[in-house]
């Protein structure tokens, strides 16, 4: 996560971890019904937003363990709190036995502990975690801790939210929200299929009050979109509206941009080139390569560190720090570039999104779903993400397209472009040659665009080192195949030129011949997406919004059959057109060579579908799987 969130609700942030590793469903034996792992036996959260701004939070937690597949996650609690900004306490935690008897959690067994940095990347935060490890922990058990969370500075001034989402993944017998706040103080909610059971006003203070229960909890569905973008929820804000958020933000923010002595010499040195570039193609616009210049630079001069301290999960560092250090995360990259932007009279917005599978933008701001930040410049309708090194200028990762922005320095919600087949294209051709004992030689070049060309930089990257060898045996395993080979590629780090890929290889012997005999037609040591596809089998149905891809494959073949072989069957032609899906693939045989042609277009209606969507590609697998297993027979 680049862009971090600090929820006021901490059991809010709690029931999503619990989501995502305690509740799987399984199958009852016998019963074809989805039983949990573990359940929320009853959680209580209550909330009180004092006259002064503090906010004091009191959650209670009682999670019942029902399978032993879970109780080295279910034995201890992790609770994580903003140690710059609030402070969290264990009133109470014990565990009760499935016997029924209480064990209190030993003082030591609640320990304060860093922010985890075991995934490697480079992070400095004063986020801390309060660990619980709770006793006796088996199958039957139930783990209970009581907490203080006292928040006492908002994020921004006068800020106040709570997002709490309820997933249907997780099975929750009972949950109580309740908030205590000055009369005099406007929030503004949005509920979703969660029942308010109080609204009452006493001696100038509000108590609001909601339940929520879910008994029957559902399997998380592959590919699904966030539970955010469709489940009950509880979103509560002081903001009445995404672009006051904005506002408020800008205004915390602007002075990170300043264009001092030392951002204009290195904008003007990062651009000297540019003028005589323009001059020579009259086709360019000076202001867009300049843009692109300075992006470049900062995409591959800055490195990603991420550093969360005090309010510094949403608030950069300054431009100028910024480039002293040369590092930062995305905060700091894109206050960097919009500064450099501004040396050059390009002016530039933040632009607040999500990283993950988030498409969906709640009424009010509650912080979340955004995540990251990256760069908007409104004179070409142009989003940049430098901390994705691999992207050339004006294109982003697939996981950013299609999704909802805030742009604050324009104080308007904007969203990132739809995909299009063309920005994601892959295209491959391969030359094979069957020697008389079966053994295959051959090589490929592959062109790639658009996100896919990000894909193919960041797995290439290492493509010329000491990990070539590896990343030969994984690519050649990946289809079963086994042999040697070597990947060349065009400079991975150059984002002005195309990125390609070029293969040598030998392969084992995959068919016997002379024959009588048939074979499928190899992958060879190509990037092979169509085999990819091939292999990932769609579900049989979905029943909440899903990620759904968007892209241009084609590879052609040329398979020459050895002289002590002569081929005498070759595949039918393939013609699909239907609900946005394109397929052709072509089969000539001509002096004992095969040459074959395939091309798959997908074209979505966006990066998200409904499960209705899902039978138009089953459709399509269906005629596909059938000539992608179709062989080429030789005697």
């Amino acid at each position: 996560m680049k862009f971090a969130l600090q929820s006021i609700s901490s059991l809010g942030a709690i029931l999503l971890g619990f989501l995502l590793l305690a509740n799987v469903g399984i199958t009852s034996a016998g019963k074809g019904e989805l039983e949990a792992l573990s359940v929320v036996e009853r959680a209580v959260v209550t909330e009180t937003r004092q006259a002064d701004g503090t906010v004091v939070e009191i959650d209670e937690l009682t999670t019942l363990v029902k399978s032993q597949l879970v109780v080295d996650t279910e034995s201890q609690a992790d609770l994580p709190f903003n140690s710059t900004l609030s402070k969290l306490e264990v009133l109470e935690a014990y565990t009760i036995t499935a016997k029924g008897e209480k064990v209190m959690v030993a003082s030591n067994a609640i320990r304060t502990v860093e922010d985890d940095n075991s995934a490697g990347a480079a992070m400095f935060s004063d986020q801390k975690h309060k660990i619980i490890i709770f006793p006796k922990v088996t199958p039957g058990s139930k783990t209970y801790y009581k907490t203080r969370l006292t928040t006492y500075k908002p994020l921004l001034p006068s800020y106040f939210y709570t997002r709490l989402t309820f997933s249907p993944n997780v099975e929750v017998q009972s949950y109580e929200y309740s908030l205590n706040f000055p009369e005099e103080l406007k929030l503004y909610s949005d509920i979703k299929d969660v029942k308010q059971t109080k609204d009452e006003i006493i001696d100038g203070v509000r108590h609001i009050s909601f339940t929520y229960q879910n008994l029957k909890m559902k399997k998380k569905e592959q590919l699904q979109v966030s539970s955010s973008d469709f489940s009950p929820h509880i979103y509560i804000s002081t903001f009445d509206s995404q672009q006051e958020f904005a506002k408020a933000y800008e205004n915390r923010i602007a002075e990170k941009f300043l264009v001092t002595p030392e951002i204009q010499k290195m904008a003007d040195e990062i651009t000297k080139g540019v003028d005589k570039r323009v001059a020579a193609d009259k086709t360019l616009n000076l202001k867009k390569e300049q843009a692109r210049a300075l992006y470049n630079w900062v995409s591959r001069n800055i490195r990603y560190v991420a550093i969360y301290l005090g309010d510094g999960g949403i608030v950069p560092h300054d431009a100028n720090s910024v480039l002293k250090n040369r590092y930062g995360d995305c905060k700091d990259h894109n206050a960097l570039l919009i500064a450099l932007l501004a040396a050059k009279g390009i002016n530039a917005s933040s632009a607040l999104i999500n990283s993950g599978v988030a498409y969906e933008l709640p009424k009010y701001p509650v912080l979340g779903p955004f995540n990251h930040v990256i760069t908007y410049i409104p004179a070409w309708d142009l989003y940049l993400d430098s901390t994705a090194e691999m992207a050339p200028f004006g294109t982003l990762p697939s996981s950013e397209m299609d999704k909802p922005t805030l742009l604050t320095n324009l104080a308007k919600v904007g969203r990132t472009p739809k995909p299009k087949k063309e920005d994601s294209k892959i295209i491959t051709g391969i030359t094979m040659q069957i020697e008389k004992d079966g053994v295959i030689k051959g090589k490929t070049h592959t062109m790639y665009f658009g996100s896919a060309e990000i894909n193919a930089r960041y797995k290439y990257e290492g493509a010329e080192t000491t990990l070539a060898d590896k990343l030969v045996r994984n690519d050649l395993a990946k289809f079963r195949q086994t042999g040697e080979g070597k990947i060349t590629t065009s400079y991975v780090y150059d984002l002005n030129e195309p990125f390609t890929t070029n293969t040598e290889f030998t392969l084992d012997a995959i068919a016997n011949v002379p024959g009588p005999g048939a074979m499928a037609i190899p992958v060879g040591l190509a990037p092979g997406e169509l085999a990819i596809i091939a292999n990932d089998r769609p579900p049989e149905k979905f029943t909440v919004p899903y990620t759904c891809a968007t892209k241009w494959i084609g590879e052609s073949y040329k398979i020459g059959f050895p002289s002590n072989t002569k081929v005498t069957r070759i595949p039918p032609n393939i013609s699909y057109k239907k609900g946005g899906i394109e397929y052709e693939s072509a089969y000539e045989e001509s002096k004992n060579i095969v040459s074959v042609t395939r091309v798959l277009k997908v074209q979505r209606p966006g990066a998200v579908c409904q499960p209705e969507e899902l039978q138009k590609w089953k459709d399509f697998y269906q005629v596909f799987i059938k000539d992608m297993r179709a062989q080429v027979f030789y005697e």
